[in-house]
């Protein structure tokens, strides 16, 4: 019996985590962990790391979206890479993000390669179309880094035109 890929699920709005859930969970490829608050999901990410966090945890992605009650620096996704980047033996954990809030400070931070890195960003309104082929492409087509840049040239080309 192998292993399913596991997938962490956090969002402050229960539906959305709960839908997306349900649509990774019927691809019945991957392990999904439902958290509805920071504190869960950093406890999710502790539990899974390994070698006391000095090299990468066997998360395989996280499904996340923008907390608005924080500041961008304060934000979930920036709070993990922090932690990553603590260790030369970690690597950055895949990040997807779900959001109705497409804020360009936001946007800007979570595509940049240097900072948040994020392999997709998606809004909450249309990401049942794609969301269990780009975790394909992320978890088992090892293509995170690969669609990061793609979406970081799209929305730099896009901001060129604006």
């Amino acid at each position: 019996m192998s292993l399913k890929p596991v997938i962490l699920l956090y969002d402050l709005n229960n539906t959305l985590v709960d839908e997306a859930a349900a649509l990774i969970g019927h691809t019945g490829l991957y392990t999904t962990i439902n958290t509805y608050n920071e504190t869960n999901a950093t406890e999710a990410i502790q539990q899974y790391n390994r070698l006391f966090g000095l090299v990468t945890n066997k998360i395989s992605c996280v499904v996340t979206g923008w907390n608005p009650y924080k500041k961008p620096r304060d934000q979930f996704l920036f709070r993990l890479r922090s932690e990553e980047k603590r260790s030369p033996f970690r690597s950055a954990t895949p990040v997807i993000i779900i959001t109705e809030d497409h804020r360009h400070d936001l946007k800007t931070l979570a595509l940049d390669p240097t900072e948040g890195s994020v392999a997709a960003y998606m809004h909450m309104d249309d990401f049942q179309d794609s969301i269990a082929d780009t975790l394909h492409k992320i978890v088992f087509g090892n293509r995170a880094q690969e669609l990061n840049s793609i979406a970081y040239a799209q929305f730099s080309s896009q901001e060129d035109s604006d």
